[in-house]
């Protein structure tokens, strides 16, 4: 589940008790500043429940500040090329993968002072890296971005995908159906993670499951909402209505 809208610690609870496995803290479509994201990743990694973080570009500062807050993964939208995913992984792995900096004390080591060989290992230590293809840029060169070593996965943004590929809204379009197969290809071809996220129900079996997908996120907390305060409302207002007829 995405966390876009509810910004403070009481989501991951929610969360996490609903039986997700996960929560995605979105700095690209919310206002969530990067010391929310913080206090969410903190208190994840304290409860045992991951917190993975969207930044909101692949040039953005917080790609590195993200992690060091104690982010599981680092989620980077709108990687369209080779030398955008090569980056990624050089500021977010150390050497020999990549060139990340030492940082202070971090969250992963519990903000203790440690070792430098310490640090390192705490801070790769199930940490994760997923490049989003959303776009036809990124499509055609989706082969070459899977096969970043350092690159853990690749996540299929769905509704952006569509809209480059001029079918805005319709992801059972022959062309898009054929993108998702081709981006889940590379990712398997490559040993990669397939993901995908903004997959309604209904298609998860063809959009993802079928095409050997490990990672969904398959909401957010605002249309969870939505869809049970619409509900609520109806089903209260028809017993309210029916009784007023008996």
């Amino acid at each position: 589940m995405a966390a876009c809208v509810f910004r403070s610690v009481e989501i991951l609870p929610v969360a996490r008790h609903a039986g997700f496995d996960f929560l995605v803290a979105d700095m690209e479509h919310s206002a969530m500043s990067l010391g929310e994201a913080a206090t969410l990743c903190v208190a994840g990694r304290m409860a045992g429940f991951p917190v993975y973080v969207r930044v909101p570009k692949a040039s953005s500062d917080h790609l590195t500040r993200a992690a060091d807050c104690g982010a599981r993964a680092i989620i980077v939208p709108h990687v369209d090329g080779l030398a955008e995913a090569r980056g990624i992984v050089d500021k977010l792995r150390f050497p020999p993968k990549g060139n990340r900096s030492l940082p202070s004390p971090i969250a992963a080591a519990s903000f203790w002072p440690v070792p430098a060989a310490d640090l390192i290992s705490a801070s790769e230590e199930g940490f994760r890296i997923f490049a989003m293809i959303e776009s036809a840029e990124a499509l055609a060169a989706v082969e070459n971005i899977a096969a970043v070593d350092g690159l853990d996965g690749v996540l299929i943004g769905s509704q952006d995908l569509a809209q480059s590929l001029g079918h805005t809204g319709n992801l059972t379009h022959p062309k898009v159906t054929a993108a998702f197969s081709r981006i889940a290809t590379a990712a398997r071809e490559n040993g990669k993670v397939f993901g995908v996220m903004g997959v309604p129900p209904a298609l998860l079996e063809s959009h993802a499951l079928s095409l050997g997908a490990r990672l969904i996120v398959v909401t957010n907390e605002i249309n969870l909402l939505a869809e049970a305060a619409m509900e609520c409302a109806t089903r209260t207002r028809q017993y309210i209505e029916g009784g007023k007829t008996r």
